[in-house]
């Protein structure tokens, strides 16, 4: 299988709409699977209790949105360059 086809929009766009539904359930079951660990395996913390959990969620949604501050001007560069 030559790869290299796959850097030209048209021959992607087709491999990547079939994909779409694949990872689409691995998406779901992996955020399932994370919430699952941090709230009810994860231990709790001996000082905060169960509080201390929120920082399973609360963590990567702050990573998350200073990535969407990087990557908005950053398209916006690339899409509209002056």
């Amino acid at each position: 299988m030559n790869w290299f086809k796959y850097s030209s929009p048209q021959a992607f766009h087709p491999l990547a709409g079939k994909m779409i539904p694949w990872f689409s359930v691995a998406a779901i079951g992996l955020i399932v699977t994370g919430l699952y660990i941090g709230f009810f395996v994860a231990p709790t913390d001996f000082q905060q209790g169960d509080s201390y959990r929120i920082i399973f969620v609360h963590v990567p949604a702050a990573w998350m949105s200073m990535f969407l501050y990087v990557a908005q001007p950053s398209k916006t560069l690339v899409v509209n360059p002056r």
